[in-house]
């Protein structure tokens, strides 16, 4: 996924030099030649494993939208082929949104093949297990995040790029969906979407699945993604023991989320990680892509399912993302009260952005300098 998705690995080498940069440990020449040579650096994980991780991804999505044994096993081929299109139209150029029409089209090919193996067989579930990693839960939680934050240009900028992308995957699957019936593979895809109900520690196992999966298909170093996965489990189940299934269960995500909150502002200092790398792998399944897929898909409707869902979506995403900065907040202060305070360039980084916040005890300083520096030092002296 080169050309189609993002590196953790590079974000996590480059915050580390910077890490060692601002503690001392290395000067300016040697972080340059450094950061110059992260293009060089072999990728945390071999291109096999990456392809198991997809595999074990594709495998516990359907599970989490009810699909059964032989739903994964379509998954797990599913998945493949869906990543190695994403490369080869992403080298292509091809616009996001017609990429986002081809994954449809694929998940519909995938649910009439299920489909005639056993017409009993929801296609769905299996859409939707599929085309889960392309619709826009990530960009619109974090464009809410953008925008609560005052980043209100880059928050609607990427809003309208997730309406977007939704809107192809609809077209993609309504056209795969019609070609199919009229071919006699009857498809009735619908836009109703709701988690299996399967046993509370198989969906923990599945979320942890999902974390792991898409941590190494980003390219997340192995010290990251699997402490993110435990998180992942412990977040999915504050969220079962909220959750009502109605609506965007916006109390229940945003528990979920601040938990997320608190591991993702402790756990990134013992790993030397960025805090972005965790955060929203630890709550991938419970991300509001489903819901705004449905608004988009009702929008062609005319019993008022659209605003419905498209509501639902902004309230999950608002939910989602404000209980994360509030746990992120709730897990600093935290550490600050305790004087664990360690590495602090792996803050999230709108809680340092001034000297006289009060999460920066030491002024502002983002080092691993000890109480007694005084203001204006050099750590490095």
């Amino acid at each position: 996924m080169d050309s189609y998705g993002f590196d953790y690995g590079v974000l996590t080498r480059a915050t580390n030099i910077a890490a060692d940069y601002i503690q001392g440990t290395i000067n300016i020449s040697e972080a340059r030649e450094q950061l110059a040579n992260i293009a060089k650096t072999g990728k945390s994980w071999s291109k096999k494993v990456t392809i198991i991780a997809t595999a074990a991804a594709g495998a516990a999505a359907p599970l989490v939208y009810g699909g059964d044994w032989i739903v994964s096993i379509a998954g797990v081929i599913s998945y493949l082929a869906l990543v190695y299109m994403m490369q080869k139209l992403g080298e292509l150029r091809w616009p996001s949104f017609f990429i986002q029409i081809a994954a449809g089209i694929l998940a519909t090919v995938a649910a009439a093949a299920m489909r005639i193996l056993d017409p009993h067989v929801d296609p769905t579930s299996v859409v939707i297990s599929i085309i889960i990693i392309m619709m826009a839960g990530m960009a619109s939680t974090s464009a809410v995040q953008d925008t609560i934050t005052g980043h209100y240009m880059h928050g609607l900028g990427r809003i309208y790029e997730g309406l977007v992308n939704t809107a192809g995957l609809v077209v993609g699957v309504r056209l795969g969906a019609a070609l199919f019936t009229m071919l006699g593979v009857s498809l009735p895809v619908t836009n109703e979407v709701s988690l299996a109900s399967i046993p509370l520690w198989l969906m923990m196992i599945a979320a942890a699945f999902v974390a792991v999966g898409n941590g190494i298909i980003l390219q997340s170093p192995a010290r990251v993604v699997f402490p993110t996965a435990v998180l992942a489990m412990v977040v999915y189940a504050v969220y079962d023991a909220l959750a009502t299934g109605e609506g965007a269960d916006a109390w229940a995500r945003g528990a979920a989320a601040f938990t997320a909150g608190i591991g993702t502002a402790i756990l990134p200092r013992f790993v030397k990680a960025p805090s972005s790398a965790m955060a929203i792998s630890s709550f991938l399944v419970l991300l509001p892509g489903t819901l705004l897929y449905q608004g988009i898909w009702g929008s062609s409707l005319s019993d008022g399912q659209a605003l419905y869902y498209i509501s639902a979506a902004f309230i999950a995403a608002m939910s989602l993302a404000a209980g994360l900065m509030v746990g992120q907040y709730v897990g600093v202060v935290a550490m600050n009260t305790f004087k664990v305070v360690r590495n602090r360039i792996f803050t999230p980084v709108f809680f340092s952005r001034a000297s006289n916040h009060p999460l920066t005890r030491r002024g502002g300083k983002t080092s691993n300098a000890t109480e007694s520096d005084q203001p204006g030092e050099d750590p490095r002296e």
